[in-house]
């Protein structure tokens, strides 16, 4: 088996025209997992993500996938950002794998939970519990992994704003738990989104409509997985700061030219970040307007992070998504790319 990956810039919400040429290629019958993170262009409530979703598992359901594939699905195609989707693929391979550790990834989801316990301290254990299987499913330890993509349901009473931003808190935090970022007694009522300092750095989170378990993808690098595909991540201090993702692409392998730009951008196959400002939106000690009435907040930092995303890595078509909340830093990012090895 290998993970292979691939980048599917979509004409549509719906299309669904560049997945269906890639699985016939891996051919169906040889992909034992899958995992899917889509960006598509529209807004939180105007069913752009049911569409998107509704597609693609129509599309695995006719190909028998559809029982073996997670998705992320979001929305927030400001600025550079281009509409895509990254598939990964575990496929059965006749080369034969080696020693080095490579990528590997692990899919796992629940039935639908009690919405009462989506944002309630509890619900780490639910968590905890199914990221450890996706785990399993991966053949992955917790040093092994390097990112873990978490979708929760939203939240269907009560202030839904408040409560969705609470269950991906609790969401980040259960999932640290079983990647031992957190410890367990650390997660409690009274520390979901006010303890600044407990966060995991190795977790990004997603609630919205199109979720109706808990579903997870554990992204990491296994020793004998095959493929020549390693993921990397980091954690930044603010929006701007790209000291740490270059730090973590040349660890991965890759080399910086003499104006200290990526030798071989092409090599970073995905870029999946979640980015967060200061509560009082200042950046690098400046006012800014953020926060002011206008522009939700999320919109300026998706478009922001679309242009610097788009300068590091030389493509517009980069997973970007806002407010990490207990996923790293107060203010700060949390990145994991996924990079061909040469």
């Amino acid at each position: 088996m290998a993970v292979e990956l691939a980048r599917l810039v979509l004409a549509s919400q719906t299309d669904t025209t560049g997945l269906e040429k890639q699985l016939t290629s891996w051919r169906p019958q040889r992909i034992s997992r899958l995992a899917l993170v889509y960006k598509v262009e529209g807004e939180y409530e105007d069913g752009s993500r049911e569409r998107a979703r509704a597609a693609v598992y129509d599309l695995l359901a006719r190909h028998g996938l559809d029982t073996k594939a997670e998705m992320v699905t979001v929305v927030g195609c400001e600025g550079l950002a281009t509409p895509f989707g990254y598939v990964m693929a575990d496929v059965a391979t006749d080369t034969p794998a080696g020693r080095a550790k490579r990528l590997a990834i692990g899919v796992a989801r629940s039935a639908p939970p009690d919405d009462a316990d989506l944002d309630k301290a509890k619900f780490k254990t639910t968590v905890a519990r199914l990221t450890e299987k996706a785990m399993a499913d991966a053949g992955l330890s917790a040093k092994d992994v390097v990112t873990v993509l978490v979708n929760t349901p939203a939240p269907m009473s009560g202030d839904k704003g408040l409560r969705g931003r609470r269950a991906r808190a609790v969401a980040a935090l259960g999932a640290g738990i079983a990647i031992s970022d957190v410890e367990a007694s650390q997660v409690t009522e009274a520390s979901i989104m006010k303890k600044s300092d407990l966060f995991t750095k190795r977790v990004q989170t997603f609630t919205g409509p199109t979720v109706k378990q808990l579903e997870i993808i554990v992204i990491g690098n296994r020793a004998g997985a095959g493929g020549n595909l390693v993921a990397c991540s980091a954690a930044t201090a603010d929006l701007t700061d790209m000291r740490p993702l270059k730090r973590m692409l040349t660890k991965a392998g890759l080399e910086l030219d003499r104006d200290g730009e990526l030798a071989s951008p092409e090599r970073v196959v995905a870029m999946m970040i979640k980015s967060g400002v200061r509560p009082d939106g200042t950046v690098h000690g400046l006012r800014t307007t953020l926060f002011e009435p206008g522009l939700p907040v999320e919109k300026h930092v998706r478009a922001a992070q679309s242009g610097l995303m788009a300068a590091l890595l030389g493509t517009s078509a980069v997973f970007n998504t806002f407010d990490p909340i207990q996923q790293c830093p107060v203010g700060g990012s949390t990145a994991c790319a996924i990079v061909r090895v040469e």
